[in-house]
Formats: structure tokens, C-alpha cells, sequence
């Protein structure tokens, strides 16, 4: 077959930026080992997929795969004079950070106290120190008797600050996560891709609790990814909440609302408005939940 020069050219482009593709990825974002001064990297750094991630963290793997998991690379490092590492750090890829934040959300946060590093991170124990930015969620730990020595804290510290400086692109929450109404309860916020509230029609939402509708209340925005889904959602949701009491609609919030007292998530109110369907479960009084739905509704565009 005949090959012009150009033709050659485009070749080897394509295939130059698919090896650069394939050599990208979560072992990028790994800290160097002299980050700090007297510590190394040790060993090579080990690189899981989908298949093998229960290798490193077994009883999570299904969790994490929830979330668009893309790949893990995991390094250790330790003191230059020692044999064994004090520390592991492991970078997630999620693909996007809505993912990244949905994982960090449903997870680490939830197991310890807030701490200034990357868009958000939580200090866990005397051992852990994690958080998300951008695509990647790390988790950074102190392993044998590293926690015992204050040293090997500040050596954590060092390299979850130099990993989240190589992660580069904007910060801060999500936009989904902006559209949650004020009143919510701190760091209570959180994403989930898939059976939200445990009903299969509804995915892709974020949530939050409410105190100020009662104790549990929380409510959800799901962004269904156009109308037409909106409304198959809200639908059948509709459908699903039949056994509850006092299923009546709610006029003057969004394309369609109603409100159902149910048996287990007590007063309930569910509304659509283009492409999202809003909604809060465990209110305390349909008026409340009502006036919160709707201001919800309100901000989406």
C-alpha cells in the first residue's frame, strides 16, 4: 500500500498521543520520594483497574466502582536509613470530580475531621489523612508504628501537600453540589450516582440534610440529563409513592410536583423542572417541605 509522507506523519502522531494516553495516568500524580528531605520512594509503585482493585482495598472495591473508578496507583515511602515504609499514599482516578467528590463525600469524610488540603480532606485517626481535587481522591496512611512518631506526621503532611500541588485545574465544589438551597447542614453534603435513596429510577443527585425540616430530613437534586428522563423519573416515582397517604400534586413549583405522606420517609414532595428532579424525604410538615422544594427549584436553570 502506498503511504504519502503525510499520511506517515499523522501515523505517528496518533500513535504518540496514544502512548502519552496509556503512560497518563494516577501514577502521575504520585509525590517524588525526595519531597521530603531524608525519605524515598520504595519499591515500584504498584497500578490497579477495575479487576484488581479489591486487591488493595477488598471490602470497598464495589463502592468504589460505583463511582466511575478509573484506575489506583499506590506508592510507599519511608526514611531513607529504614527497610520498611511508614507511609502509603494511593490516588484514585474517577474519571471527573464529581465522581472523585462523591466517593470523598460518601466515604472519608464521614470518618474524620475537617482539615485544609486540596478542595476538601479529613484527618482520620492518628494514621490517615485524605482528600479530593479535581479527578483523583487520595488517600495518604501511616502504616506499622508511624503514627507514634511525630516526624513521620510532618513527612504525611509533606507529601499530601505536594500530591494535591500536582494536581492541577479549578477546585471547589462541584456546580451540581452549588445547586442545593442555603440551610443545609454542614459538610452533610454529598453525591451519589446511582439508586439514590435507594429507588432505581433515580441517579445522578446530590443531597443534603435539612435540620431545619426535622430530624433526618434531607433533600436531593438529580440532574437526569435531559426532560424527557425528568420527567420518566418523576413518573415513576409518582408510581412507586401510590401506597402512601394524601398523594395529592403541588401546583406553582417547576413543570409538576406532588406531595405524599409515606410510611417510612414520613412527608414527602417531589417536583420536576426541565431536566432535574427535585426532592425532600423525612420533612416534618408538607408546608416546610414545600417552601424548600421550591426554592430549589427556583435556582436550577
Amino acid at each position: 500500500m502506498f503511504h504519502t509522507r503525510a499520511t506517515v506523519m499523522s501515523c505517528a502522531l496518533l500513535l504518540a498521543a496514544s502512548a502519552c494516553s496509556l503512560a497518563a495516568g494516577p501514577q502521575t500524580v504520585l509525590p517524588s520520594g525526595t519531597t521530603v528531605k531524608g525519605w524515598k520512594q520504595m519499591g515500584g509503585v504498584k497500578v490497579f483497574n477495575n479487576k484488581t482493585i479489591f486487591d488493595l482495598v477488598d471490602g470497598e472495591g464495589d463502592a468504589i466502582l460505583a463511582y466511575s473508578f478509573r484506575g489506583c496507583a499506590h506508592g510507599e515511602y519511608g526514611p531513607a536509613k529504614s527497610a520498611q515504609p511508614a507511609i502509603t499514599i494511593d490516588v484514585y482516578d474517577m474519571g471527573d470530580p464529581l465522581n472523585a467528590y462523591g466517593l470523598f463525600s460518601s466515604s472519608d469524610r464521614s470518618s474524620g475531621k475537617a482539615t485544609a488540603l486540596g478542595s476538601e480532606g479529613v484527618k482520620i485517626g492518628q494514621s490517615g489523612l485524605n482528600f479530593w481535587k479535581g479527578r483523583y481522591l487520595v488517600r495518604t496512611t501511616l502504616i506499622g508504628r508511624g503514627a507514634a512518631f511525630p516526624s513521620n506526621q510532618t513527612a504525611q503532611t509533606a507529601y499530601a501537600k505536594a500530591t494535591a500541588a500536582k494536581i492541577t485545574g479549578p477546585g471547589g465544589p462541584p456546580a451540581l453540589l452549588k445547586a442545593l438551597p442555603g440551610g443545609r447542614q454542614p459538610h452533610s453534603e454529598r453525591y451519589t450516582r446511582k439508586n439514590v435513596s435507594g429507588q432505581a429510577f433515580l441517579n445522578n443527585a446530590v443531597g443534603a440534610r435539612y435540620p431545619s425540616q426535622g430530624f433526618g430530613a434531607e433533600l436531593y437534586i438529580s440532574d437526569c440529563g435531559s426532560p424527557a428522563a425528568a420527567k420518566a423519573s418523576f413518573d415513576a416515582y409518582r408510581s412507586y409513592e401510590k401506597a402512601g397517604k394524601g398523594l395529592v400534586p403541588v401546583k406553582g413549583i417547576g413543570d409538576a410536583a406532588f406531595s405524599v405522606s409515606d410510611r417510612f420517609a414520613k412527608n414527602v414532595v417531589v417536583a420536576r423542572k426541565g431536566k432535574y428532579v427535585v426532592w425532600i424525604l423525612r420533612a416534618k410538615d408538607v408546608k416546610g417541605a414545600t417552601m424548600l422544594v421550591k426554592k430549589a427549584v427556583a435556582g436550577l436553570r
